[in-house]
């Protein structure tokens, strides 16, 4: 019995193991794969104030984040890009979540996003960014240069890749 044991418990921590290293496909029809320009989309921004894809700061580099503030994942990916905010003083962060406003506030506060002037976090009330890129989990990163799709990450972003194309002429 003991033996049996063991082996299920090894073939459920393999598996468990293998799906956390599957590549995740995006879907044929998501619409980024079409159209490779900046999405239209509004966002509500913690502090009260509406930005949208026209408005928003004019940078080199954007980077759309969809995050959940209860992901331990997108927890990672903001300590992270903190981590290295010097070296992406030329990107504007767009941070954008589905859940209530009071949780992005506690996580726009818990990293210090605030205070970045290259940082918008909110929350998208038409869910536009979402529909868009179709995220399958979270954090979802999605980079342009002068807006115009440079990459995908669907499982969050590699910072030195990330570092590695802004930082490339």
């Amino acid at each position: 019995m003991r033996k049996i044991m063991l082996s299920l418990l090894t073939i459920v921590i393999i598996a468990q193991v293998s799906a956390q290293s599957l590549e995740v496909k995006p879907d044929p029809n998501t619409p980024y794969l079409k159209d490779k320009n900046l999405p239209a989309f509004t966002l509500n921004l913690i502090d009260g104030r509406e930005v949208t894809n026209k408005t928003i700061p004019k940078f080199k580099y954007t980077c759309i984040i969809f995050f959940s503030p209860d992901c331990s994942h997108c927890e990672t990916e903001a300590a992270t890009i903190n981590k290295y905010k010097d070296k992406l003083k030329n990107v504007l962060f767009i941070w954008d979540s589905y859940r209530d406003m009071i949780a992005i506030q506690a996580f726009a506060a818990k990293y210090d996003l605030v205070s970045q002037p290259n940082v918008l976090i909110g929350r998208d009330p038409s869910y536009a960014i979402p529909t868009f890129f179709r995220p399958k989990m979270t954090p979802f990163v999605a980079l342009y240069k002068n807006n115009q799709l440079v990459k995908v990450y669907e499982k969050g972003a590699d910072i030195f890749d990330l570092i590695k194309i802004i930082e490339s002429k």
